[in-house]
């Protein structure tokens, strides 16, 4: 092949690798994405709106957040979202078929910076020291011992890394999925963290957001 023919064929494909990169980046289909995937997501998300929500924890553009208890990725699509392609999201679960649908639901809209892990019972298995915030929403009475499963997480955190949780507030004293904000600030402190603030613009859905930091003490 002469000079030239070389030079043109190394064009040609040039062109090819360009236009492929831009029709993936076309792809990413953020409208489709952040759509509710089935009637319980619409509810959830009319009572806990999430922009509403990134807004009070902090989540910016270009950060790396996780979150624990992931499930199909009602919230991880907004934080993929948020944080755009200079950031990344951990959807962190035990659920191994959970994780599947979400790793599927992503390739569907061509969201790519999302990264699925499967944790156990009492530690997350979340990168060391990457974290700008994990994220926990109406899972924390799921847990089987949530102080020890945060504390095994809490070193994923960059040290200006913030943990944020949505839990429910009890209806009554018999209420079983809901903790108080003395038994939640109590067991967070046990497990490493100081209450930096309680976020309460949810209380009419019975909710409030508790933003923890670590402890540097520890």
């Amino acid at each position: 092949m002469s000079r030239k023919g070389l030079m043109f064929s190394i064009f040609i494909l040039l062109m090819i690798l360009t236009d492929t990169a831009t029709a993936a980046y076309a792809f990413q289909d953020w409208e489709g994405a952040l759509k509710p995937d089935n009637f319980n997501e619409a509810r959830l998300n009319r009572l806990q709106p999430p922009d509403r929500v990134m807004d009070a924890i902090g989540l910016m553009p270009g950060m790396t957040a996780a979150e624990i208890g992931a499930g199909r990725g009602r919230y991880v699509m907004h934080f993929a979202n948020r944080v755009g392609r200079s950031g990344k999201v951990y959807a962190e679960d035990i659920d191994a078929d959970a994780l599947a649908y979400l790793k599927k639901r992503c390739e569907r809209w061509g969201v790519d910076n999302v990264e699925t892990v499967l944790g156990d019972v009492m530690n997350p298995k979340l990168p060391q020291g990457s974290l700008d915030l994990i994220f926990v929403i109406s899972s924390y009475h799921h847990f089987e011992d949530p102080v020890e499963l945060l504390r095994n997480a809490r070193s994923a955190l960059k040290p200006t890394g913030i943990l944020a949780i949505g839990e429910w507030l009890p209806e009554d004293e018999n209420s079983r999925e809901a903790s108080t904000p003395e038994k939640m600030t109590a067991q967070m402190k046990e497990a490493g963290y100081r209450l930096d603030r309680t976020e309460t613009f949810l209380k009419a859905n019975n909710m409030y957001i508790y933003i923890f930091r670590p402890d540097s003490v520890r």
